[in-house]
C-alpha cells in the first residue's frame, strides 16, 4: 500500500511530475535540437616521409610515424601515414567522412614525389562502439532525469513529509523503517524506469537515437537505474536533514549546479581548469559513465561498473535507512 501511495504522489504532485517527467522531456528537445546535430570536422594526424603541406581544420602533422598502439590510443579520428610511395589510413570512427580531404593528400603525396601510382590501404582500426553527440546528450538528459528523482524524492520524504506529520502518524503503526524505505525506493525507481524509457522512446521518434534496450542489456541498464535513484536518494536526504525548511530551494541550486559542472551536458573542457575538478563530485557524472557502459562504450571496465553501482546503492541504503529510524524513533518518544 505504501508503494502505490509513494509511487501516485510521483504522478499526482505536479512538482514531482514536473521535474521528473516532464522536464527531461523538455532538456531532450531543448539540446537535442540544438547539439545533437551539430557536426565538427573531424580530427585527422598525418605523417609524409615527402614535403606534404595539408591546411585543412583539426589537421595534425607528426614528425614520427606512430606505433599500432598509439594510433589506438590517439585522440584522432584517422591516422594517415604516407611512406615509401604508399598512403596507409587508420579509421578510428566509423562516422569519417574525409574522401575529398584524402583525395587532396594523394594528389599532393604524389605531386612530391614520382609518376607512379599511389596506393592506398584503407585499415579500420577497433576502438570499440562510439556515441554520437546526440546518443551522449540523450544519455545526460536520462542521467539528469533519474538526479530529479531521487533527489526530490530524498528532500520530500525526509524534509517536507516531516513538517507535514507523515513520521508522526506512521510511527503509531506497525509499518518498519525498512518497509517504508523500499516502498519509497520502489517507487521512485519505478518512477525513474518511465522517465528513462520516455527518453529513449521520444529520442528515437524525434531524432532517430540509436539507443535500444536490448535484452541482454536490460539487467545492467535496470541496475544502473537502480543504483542512480538510490545514490540521488541519498542526496536528497542528506539536503533534507542539513536544509529542513529551505531543502527545496537548495536542491533546486545542487540540480542546477549538477547540470552545468556533470559534463553531461556540456563538455567539461568548457570550463575554467580551476573549476573542472567539481565534475567529480556530481553524481550524473558516474551515471553516465554507467550508462556509457551499459551500450558497450568502453569508458569503464567490468569491476569498476558493478563497484560503483554497489557503492551507489550501499550509500543510498544506508544514509536513507538512517534517517528513516531518526524521524521514526523521534516522533515515538
Amino acid at each position: 500500500m505504501l508503494f502505490y501511495s509513494f509511487l501516485l504522489i510521483n504522478l499526482r504532485n505536479r512538482f514531482l511530475f514536473f521535474m521528473n517527467i516532464l522536464l527531461p522531456i523538455v532538456f531532450l528537445i531543448l539540446f537535442g535540437a540544438v547539439f545533437g546535430k551539430q557536426q565538427t570536422a573531424p580530427s585527422v594526424a598525418f605523417y609524409s616521409d615527402r614535403d606534404v603541406i595539408i591546411d585543412f581544420e583539426n589537421w595534425t602533422k607528426l614528425s614520427n610515424i606512430p606505433t599500432d598502439e598509439e594510433i589506438k590510443s590517439s585522440p584522432y579520428d584517422a591516422v594517415i601515414i604516407g611512406k615509401d610511395g604508399k598512403i596507409l589510413v587508420f579509421v578510428k570512427s566509423n562516422l569519417l567522412q574525409i574522401d575529398y580531404e584524402l583525395q587532396v593528400f594523394k594528389l599532393r603525396y604524389t605531386s612530391k614525389g614520382s609518376t607512379i601510382p599511389v596506393e592506398v590501404v584503407l585499415n579500420n582500426v577497433k576502438v570499440g562502439k562510439e556515441l554520437t553527440s546526440l546518443e551522449y546528450i540523450m544519455i545526460g538528459v536520462i542521467a539528469i532525469s533519474l538526479l530529479s528523482v531521487g533527489m526530490n524524492a530524498g528532500v520530500s520524504i525526509y524534509s517536507e513529509y516531516v513538517r507535514y506529520g507523515l513520521f508522526k502518524r506512521l510511527s503509531v503503526t506497525p509499518i518498519s523503517s525498512l518497509k517504508l524505505l523500499l516502498s519509497s525506493a520502489s517507487a521512485n525507481t519505478i518512477t525513474g524506469i518511465v522517465s528513462s524509457f520516455a527518453v529513449l522512446l521520444l529520442s528515437k521518434f524525434i531524432f532517430g537515437a540509436n539507443l535500444k534496450v536490448s535484452l541482454s542489456q536490460l539487467p545492467e541498464y535496470l541496475l544502473v537505474v537502480i543504483s542512480s535513484v538510490l545514490v540521488n536518494l541519498a542526496l536528497g536526504t542528506i539536503i533534507g536533514l542539513l536544509f529542513k525548511n529551505a531543502a527545496q530551494s537548495a536542491a533546486q541550486i545542487i540540480y542546477t549546479i549538477f547540470i552545468f559542472f556533470s559534463g553531461v551536458y556540456f563538455p567539461i573542457d568548457f570550463l575554467p581548469k580551476a573549476l573542472r575538478f567539481v565534475s567529480y563530485l556530481t553524481t550524473p557524472r558516474y551515471v553516465h559513465l554507467l550508462f556509457q557502459k551499459v551500450y558497450n562504450i568502453p569508458v569503464l571496465d567490468d569491476f569498476s561498473f558493478y563497484m560503483i553501482n554497489a557503492a551507489f546503492i550501499f550509500s543510498g541504503i544506508t544514509i536513507a535507512s538512517f534517517a528513516t529510524r531518526k524521524f521514526l524513533r523521534s516522533e515515538n518518544k
